[in-house]
């Protein structure tokens, strides 16, 4: 037997978030469009822009640890980058529970990797909130 529920709206008899069941939800969700954090966003105070394809996302609420999960993409709408175009995390110490360091990037077909400004990035992180 299948059922189908439709609504509009879920919410808790307190008024409050309601609890997934054995499924995650995005904690933070983000794009930004020519470096400026684009109305939506979720759980984003600010976009900080570093240098050219380096960025900060800072999230209004924190999570619990540096132990949670992030998946990126960029677009680059002008030719000669099709070799790969890339959005990830900075290695190192740059991932804290309040924000993460992001770097955009290409790589040509000799493997030289170019730092640069995107059109559109996409960033979701998946974890617990403090």
């Amino acid at each position: 037997i299948m059922s189908t529920i439709k609504v509009d709206t879920v919410q808790s008899t307190g008024g409050g978030a309601v609890t997934l069941t054995k499924q995650e939800g995005a904690k933070a969700r983000a794009l930004h469009r020519d470096q400026v954090l684009q109305s939506g966003s979720l759980n984003h105070t600010s976009l900080t822009d570093n240098a050219t394809g380096d960025f900060t996302h800072n999230f209004t609420t924190s999570f619990a640890n540096t132990i949670y999960s992030i998946s990126a993409h960029c677009d680059y709408t002008t030719g000669g980058t099709s070799s790969g175009i890339y959005y990830n995390g900075k290695a190192g110490t740059e991932r804290t529970a309040s924000n993460i360091a992001m770097e955009s990037y290409y790589m040509n077909a000799s493997e030289n990797r170019t730092k640069l400004d995107m059109d559109d990035c996409d960033l979701i992180c998946f974890g617990d909130l403090a």
